[in-house]
């Protein structure tokens, strides 16, 4: 079953793609949300056996040669001009989710055990990403139950409002927040129109991705002795990406973008795969709860910040996804709001969030647990 399975991933993003292009819906029922909920349905209806490790390598491996592929189209001038926006933008989701964390502990105290933890751990996820939580958490002594169950809680709720944000989200964020002012550097997405495919342009953009990749190995054996180092993996991944956009013969390679678009509509199905909902709500529905109202307060007064601090509805978008998901999601939203001048801002914004969750989400647990214990 093994080779059905690698084969859905791979072809099942092709035939959405062709679906959303002939029936003219990627607007509002994009190939990524298909993707997502493949990968979903097949892990929750017993249709064939998955096997989780299969899921985990695609949907790592395929991120790592996204990334490059993202960003060699990269027009460094217009990130520096909205820099600015997206920064101030991804502070004020950190703060959101600072904020809530801290004051559903004291909500849910009385019904929920160690609250303070929790929110820690929550804190380190919606600012930097998953493996802030569980560094969170092994640094705070979590039980190997807990760091299941809130990985757990992560993906279900986490799930659901990655698939509101690539479908109805753009056309109601913008609806109470300003337009994009800029140039959104569109081109051609593969779910929205067909892009005619060079072949020695793909074998270059596979390439240079390949030396890329291998020069990120290299150097991060070099430095730390292993590839446990995601942040720093992920930091060299997108700084050796840009410096090759600096070149114009990288920049004009044809379908770099829609190359990378597809190997994370992969990644969709796979992670998607990873969602086993049954076991989640059998053993984790209070957990699922306080995380569900953590995300949902978040991305509540995120929105508020935002209209008071006049951030457009494509910037917050970005942002969001940074903090509440981390680099490897910049490219499905970019690829959904049709906006790559900001995918630099959301990546770069997102390493921050990597490097600074740690410490926020352990500060903000002894906090809580100085004042509720």
């Amino acid at each position: 079953m093994t080779f059905f399975q690698i084969l859905i991933i791979i072809v099942m993003p092709f035939l959405w793609i062709r679906l959303t292009r002939a029936w003219d819906i990627a607007s509002w029922l994009s190939p990524v949300v298909l993707s997502y909920l493949t990968g979903i349905v097949l892990a929750n209806v017993p249709v064939i056996p998955l096997d989780t490790h299969i899921s985990t390598i695609f949907s790592e491996y395929t991120v790592v040669l996204a990334i490059p592929m993202l960003l060699y189209a990269t027009n460094l001038s217009a990130w520096i001009k909205h820099a600015r926006s997206s920064v101030l933008s991804f502070a004020l989701c950190v703060l959101s989710g600072i904020i809530c964390s801290f004051l559903m502990a004291f909500v849910f105290r009385e019904s929920i055990e160690n609250t303070w933890l929790l929110s820690g751990m929550l804190v380190g996820v919606y600012t930097g990403g998953t493996p802030n939580m569980n560094a969170i958490g092994l640094a705070l002594e979590a039980s190997s139950e807990t760091l299941v169950l809130m990985n757990a809680a992560d993906i279900f709720c986490g799930g659901i409002y990655l698939i509101f944000l690539t479908s109805l989200a753009h056309p109601l964020y913008s609806k109470i927040l300003p337009a994009f002012q800029g140039n959104k550097n569109k081109g051609q997405s593969a779910a929205m129109q067909k892009v005619k495919f060079d072949w020695l342009d793909a074998l270059k953009i596979i390439g240079l991705t390949i030396l890329i990749i291998a020069l990120t190995i290299g150097l991060t054996l070099l430095v730390f002795g292993n590839l446990k180092e995601l942040a720093f993996i992920l930091l060299l991944l997108t700084s050796f990406s840009i410096i090759a956009s600096l070149f114009a013969s990288v920049r004009n390679l044809k379908g770099s973008f829609e190359m990378g678009e597809y190997l994370l509509l992969m990644f969709c199905v796979a992670i998607g795969m990873q969602a086993d909902f049954s076991t989640m709500l059998a053993e984790g529905g209070a957990i699922i709860q306080y995380t569900a109202c953590v995300l949902g307060a978040t991305i509540f007064l995120h929105i508020l910040f935002s209209r008071m601090f006049k951030i457009d509805a494509d910037t917050l978008m970005i942002t969001s996804t940074a903090a509440l998901y981390g680099p490897p999601f910049i490219g499905q939203i970019a690829s959904t709001i049709q906006n790559r001048s900001l995918i630099v801002s959301g990546m770069a914004t997102g390493l921050v969030g990597y490097a600074v969750g740690n410490y926020l989400g352990i500060s903000v647990a002894g906090i809580l647990k100085h004042l509720l214990l």
